[in-house]
């Protein structure tokens, strides 16, 4: 699974880093932090304990010609490919392994002797289902889409532990943030 955002924060041994050509990261994908169907995962107001009415914005990636986004291929067996699926609810599971291109030391070592870390056969991705995108779309037409400041630290933390010059390439291929940043806490019931 190639994680370009949150799920470079899963990072392992086994996982290689890596750039996907062909797409631009940018914030394209929210939730409806009110709707019912949230309710496993929502925000709150970190000061008043508030489930505010906005609209989440989380990274997303789109077709871009030329471009390329970097990020971490993090190896998955059935049932974790189950979960993170679960996980994703804005997101579909895509299939990039002709657009994955392995890069550092890990991409030499894998023509070298036989137990050097290997490219993966299959490379899949999450991109933002039509329903999250518009979501996003509408939430900046009607001024009430933020993004939680958590979420964007943690991302930034992840690229910045990836290796010395991923954060500087994150923030080279990403969208600038459009939308403001909210002291947001991540509920989770289940």
């Amino acid at each position: 699974m190639f994680g370009y955002a949150s799920l470079v924060g899963f990072a392992e041994p086994a996982a290689l880093p890596g750039r996907l050509r062909g797409f631009r990261r940018g914030w394209g994908a929210a939730m409806d932090n009110w709707a019912a169907v949230n309710d496993p995962k929502h925000f709150i107001d970190r000061g008043t304990g508030e489930r505010l009415r906005v609209r989440v914005a989380y990274l997303d990636i789109h077709e871009s010609e030329g471009a390329s986004v970097n990020g971490l291929a993090i190896p998955v067996d059935e049932a974790r490919l189950v979960a993170l699926d679960a996980r994703e609810v804005n997101y579909e599971r895509i299939d990039i392994s002709d657009a994955f291109e392995q890069v550092g030391a890990d991409a030499r070592a894998s023509s070298g002797p036989q137990g050097a870390a290997q490219p993966p056969r299959r490379v899949f991705t999450y991109v933002g289902t039509e329903a999250g995108r518009e979501r996003c779309r509408r939430g900046a037409a009607e001024g009430n889409v933020c993004v939680s400041a958590d979420y964007l630290a943690a991302v930034r933390r992840a690229f910045a532990d990836l290796r010395s010059d991923a954060l500087v390439e994150f923030d080279r291929t990403t969208d600038p943030l459009l939308f403001p940043e909210r002291d947001l806490e991540l509920v989770r019931s289940r």
